[in-house]
């Protein structure tokens, strides 16, 4: 059964598939463009002062590219991604997860005659999988912190040029009368 699990294991290696992946989500009030410096890496879960929040990341990965030595570089392009210069790791988990499978087994015996006869067993099987996820957040240092402004002026704006698109209202226009042929409406 280890020999079934290490070949479809290797199967895929060769076919180019990788159990790595991950996303990182914009959650803070600030959108920059990817980040192409360095990445510094906090783990103890807290930001430096005055770093501003981008958002959430998460990586992850099964069996054996299920380390913190695969994970953490991934970690730190998904930061760099949503524009961070600092990398915040939450926290490390591992886990193990039960899948099933069918297996099918083709046996052969001797029968009646001296004849060989072939047989077929199927009969369901589990491995069991190690996953592996880091996750944290993104932080810039880069930029300044938004600003406590209201969103909505707590003043009108005290003077409005009627010539600029950003303030023309929308002008009422005539709507011309229809007549129908051979009376008026």
């Amino acid at each position: 059964m280890k020999a079934n699990a290490a070949a479809a294991l290797l199967a895929l290696a060769l076919a180019g598939c990788s159990s790595v992946g991950g996303s990182a989500i914009r959650t803070g009030p600030v959108q920059l463009p990817s980040y192409s410096g360095p990445v510094a890496i906090y783990a103890t879960g807290q930001p430096p002062p005055g770093a501003v929040d981008l958002g959430v990341v998460e990586v992850h990965a099964a069996q054996q590219e299920a380390s913190v030595d695969t994970l953490m570089p991934q970690f730190v392009r998904k930061v760099a991604q949503i524009g961070g210069n600092v990398a915040v790791v939450d926290g490390i988990r591992a886990r193990f997860e039960l899948v099933g499978r069918t297996h099918v087994e083709t046996f052969y015996y001797q029968c009646a005659l001296g004849a060989t006869c072939a047989g077929t067993r199927v009969y369901a099987a589990n491995d069991e999988l190690m996953m592996v996820s880091i996750f944290g957040r993104a932080f810039s240092t880069e930029v300044v912190p938004p600003g406590e402004q209201p969103l909505i002026p707590l003043t009108p704006p005290t003077s409005i040029d009627p010539g600029t698109p950003e303030t023309m209202a929308p002008q009422p226009r005539e709507v011309p009368q229809q007549t129908q042929p051979g009376g008026d409406l």
